[in-house]
């Protein structure tokens, strides 16, 4: 029987190993690991599978393929900054960009009729805020923390992004605008 850990491993292989240092990427791993396990109401989930947002009607993303999805944007957004003379931690980038949405599977349950809604910690805690708690507990370099916790509207009024910061938050809006925009003009 595969583990929550096999899993996370598996579904985001790509994005992982583009993480050098080998304690960084299994706590990325690890934090991914309780989430599911913490998430939907205590219940749990057995992967990520879900949808990825609440906020568009209708969306068909599942939660793993966002956070691929913007992951690949994140890289690639990358390697036109670096082109440009703009540094860019790639280890911190990779974490916090496949960590941002990580407090998704705690704001989110699935009802008995097989409905995703906001949980109870949902209804108190935007994921912003779990998720960067939960990297804290998992001891995630700073950066990555605060990464987590502005990739949203949260971070607009905060001190200032990190360089990874800012670019995780634009490739988030980058997949979420455009798809939003797509699916209200059906």
């Amino acid at each position: 029987m595969k583990t929550l850990d096999d899993y996370v491993q598996e579904v985001f292989s790509n994005q992982l190993a583009q993480i050098s240092d080998n304690t960084l990427r299994q706590k990325v791993i690890d934090v991914c690991v309780e989430a599911l396990k913490m998430g939907n109401d205590g219940n749990g989930w057995k992967n990520m599978d879900f949808p990825f947002t609440l906020v568009i009607p209708g969306v068909k993303v599942p939660f793993v393929d966002h956070v691929r999805i913007v992951t690949d944007l994140a890289l690639q957004s990358a390697s036109i900054l670096e082109k440009q003379g703009i540094p860019v931690n790639h280890d911190i980038l990779v974490a916090s960009a496949i960590l941002h949405d990580i407090g998704k599977p705690l704001e989110f349950a699935l009802t008995s009729s097989g409905e995703v809604v906001k949980s109870n910690v949902g209804n108190k805690l935007r994921h912003p805020i779990t998720g960067a708690g939960l990297a804290m507990k998992h001891e995630l370099p700073f950066d990555v923390v605060q990464n987590i916790y502005q990739h949203s509207w949260e971070g607009d009024k905060g001190p200032g992004r990190t360089i990874e910061g800012e670019i995780v938050h634009r490739c988030d809006f980058l997949h979420f605008g455009p798809l939003k925009i797509s699916l209200e003009s059906k």
